[in-house]
């Protein structure tokens, strides 16, 4: 069933110039117009008017023609609800764990990577459903309650974690999916891999030919795919320069970005370099850094793993790899159109490009 909604009350009937008809609109109390009234209004049966209304073939030119016009004319357009009922939800779901998306936390990139990911869903339709939810259980529950009511089509996965109960719930009730930066996904499962660790061994290098030969990461939980690839890229660098690596994995928040950077650079053996997983953490470490008598770069060199004005607005202006949630966002949506045509399970790689040399790093002087 096609529901139709009249566009404007002109307050009195209306005859079609195309039919002669009236359509079934008027003053208050007036009825909403059916897909029976155009049908009648078109001379033609019901089954004509969906075929005409959803472009499908059987239908010659001259007839989809005056259907849509009396359509038109009616002022109707076909009902959201129905189209799913008649078609699938026609939406793809998103559930994020509250605890990465804090307004200065992961979540700062969110809607960057949201809106790229939108503009690709839109040409075809396509709606995005966003939930923000306590934790991972309540990720899983809601897979499982949104799939049996057929909320969305496909459900993107992102801040995977290792053994994350997400991905068994998706194999368990065959929910198609994308994995956004989850590394070697077993399973028949679309990912999009961000090159997480080959990035940070760049940074890792690039810190050892300035000299430093210890370095802190302050890092989001280290249960996070990202983190893990992030330091593993890190520690591949330093140990092939022989220098240490000490990590301060954290929730993600700057106050606790701060507090780690702080006892890295009160401690017995401060780092001379310390790279910060976001634009955020690296910013609270540059007060950490004023507050310990400690000058950026010549005390202390300071990296970000994700660029963005903050680092280029900060004093000194922090060196950053770029940050590429735009690009993500595009490549997850171009996944998720793959995985609604049926083709083999997409596997896309997204490189980060090179380090933005700023004001906050230096060769080592200490």
């Amino acid at each position: 069933m096609i529901v139709v909604t009249p566009a404007h009350d002109t307050g009195k009937d209306a005859v079609s110039p195309a039919t002669g008809a009236q359509p079934v609109v008027g003053g208050p109390g007036a009825r909403r117009p059916t897909i029976t009234d155009v049908a009648k209004a078109a001379g033609v049966s019901i089954a004509v008017v969906s075929y005409a209304l959803n472009g499908r073939p059987g239908v010659s030119a001259a007839t989809r023609e005056r259907v849509l016009r009396v359509a038109d004319e009616f002022g109707w357009r076909p009902s959201a609800a129905a189209r799913s009922m008649r078609s699938g939800p026609r939406a793809v779901g998103l559930v994020v764990d509250r605890g990465l998306t804090g307004p200065a936390g992961y979540g700062a990139h969110v809607l960057e990577l949201v809106v790229a990911l939108q503009e690709v869903l839109a040409t075809r339709g396509l709606a995005l459903v966003l939930q923000v939810v306590e934790d991972l259980p309540a990720a899983v529950g809601l897979y499982g309650e949104w799939w049996a009511e057929r909320r969305f089509d496909v459900m993107v996965v992102t801040d995977v974690r290792a053994e994350d109960p997400r991905l068994d719930a998706l194999r368990r009730l065959r929910i198609p999916a994308v994995v956004v930066g989850g590394g070697d996904v077993p399973g028949e499962v679309a990912n999009v891999h961000v090159d997480d660790e080959l990035a940070a061994e760049r940074v890792g290098r690039y810190l050892i030919e300035l000299g430093h030969r210890r370095v802190g990461v302050v890092t989001g939980p280290a249960a996070l795919l990202r983190t893990r690839a992030r330091t593993a890229g890190l520690q591949h660098a330093l140990d092939a320069g022989g220098a240490v690596l000490v990590h301060e994995p954290t929730a993600g928040s700057p106050e606790e970005a701060a507090a780690a950077a702080r006892r890295l650079l009160t401690g017995d053996q401060p780092p001379t370099a310390v790279v910060f997983d976001t634009d955020h953490m690296a910013v609270a470490a540059l007060d950490v850094a004023r507050r310990t008598g400690l000058a950026v770069p010549w005390d202390v060199s300071v990296v970000a793993l994700s660029d963005s004005p903050l680092c280029r607005l900060a004093t000194p202006s922090i060196t950053a790899l770029p940050s590429v949630h735009a690009d993500l966002g595009t490549a997850v949506g171009e996944a998720v159109l793959a995985v609604l045509d049926q083709q083999p399970s997409p596997v896309r790689h997204i490189e980060i490009g090179g380090l933005a040399v700023r004001g906050s790093t230096g060769p080592r002087s200490r």
